[in-house]
């Protein structure tokens, strides 16, 4: 919901009260406007925004909503928009959040169809990538990597919400490559349903065709799977294996090709390849770039 601000301010702080008092606007509708209301710096939308969306989520138990209402949020605390005493009580609220909706999962991936369950997984996604960026209490990431092992174990979840828990939990090394690799041997074995396995698979790897170039164990589970089909299978599944694999770019998908010919070139010796190297990275750079940026500025 976006609303949009121009002065006078007392009219744009109107408007965000307006939307954070309307009773149908749902959870995560309500994280996003109490962000821009903070990012505005409109002190008493702000207020009441903050007062509201702790009484919404005390009500709501639906899992959707929850989820999305921690991206909005984690930016506003990440991001240091908030003044400390709305922080403190973001923070607080925020942690309850992913709680509530590491709880939820497992009942919510039950079942689902098609569209639901693609958005749930939209939802997991996005809320694992805030997670890591608040960086919470253990307590807290625990309950949360709970919920998505929960959903992982559960005889009912549906196979795509599965196989985007496995690839959350595989991302933050709380499942091995080894693990991942029996896992996925298991999940597309003969036996189970050509559905469920093409779903299992395409929570997986629907942003993680990379690990296929070098982890060989997951690239082994993946090539049985796909011998296992036979043609009409095989072909009704194509338009899968191209959804999953347009996330490659040109380079990537030449040396998928290549590992796959037995052509692809091996780490060096002593090095191995990690799970949240991205991460990593990312975390490393936040830290180099203030020393880079001050070494330009002294020269």
């Amino acid at each position: 919901m976006t609303i949009p601000c121009r002065p006078p301010r007392g009219s744009c702080s109107r408007l965000f009260l307006f939307g954070l008092t309307e009773p149908r606007t749902s959870l995560d509708a309500l994280a996003a406007l109490v962000q821009g209301a903070i990012t505005a710096n409109l002190s008493e939308a702000s207020t009441a925004g903050l007062v509201a969306l702790e009484e919404r989520a005390a009500r709501s138990s639906e899992c959707l909503e929850i989820l999305a209402s921690v991206p909005p949020l984690a930016v506003i605390i990440r991001y240091g928009e908030a003044r400390k005493t709305e922080t403190a009580r973001l923070s607080g609220l925020l942690e309850r959040l992913i709680i509530e909706g590491g709880i939820a999962l497992a009942y919510a991936a039950r079942d689902l169809d098609a569209q639901a369950s693609a958005a749930l997984v939209g939802a997991m996604r996005k809320a694992d990538e805030a997670i890591k960026l608040v960086e919470p209490e253990q307590d807290v990431l625990d309950a949360w990597r709970n919920g998505l092992a929960a959903v992982l174990d559960g005889s009912r979840s549906t196979a795509l919400v599965a196989g985007c828990a496995a690839h959350l939990l595989y991302e933050a090394g709380h499942l091995s490559a080894e693990a991942a690799a029996g896992l996925i041997e298991r999940r597309l074995s003969p036996g189970t349903p050509v559905t469920e396995a093409a779903g299992f698979f395409e929570g997986f790897f629907s942003t993680a065709g990379q690990r296929l170039i070098y982890d060989e164990s997951l690239r082994g589970a993946v090539d049985a799977w796909l011998k296992s089909l036979d043609e009409d299978a095989f072909i009704a599944h194509l338009p899968l294996l191209r959804r999953v694999f347009s996330h490659l770019d040109s380079m990537e998908r030449r040396r998928l090709i290549e590992a796959v010919l037995g052509r692809v070139r091996r780490l060096p010796v002593g090095l191995t390849s990690t799970p949240n190297g991205d991460e990593a990275w990312r975390r490393h750079l936040e830290r180099l770039g203030p020393l880079l940026m001050s070494g330009n500025g002294n020269g």
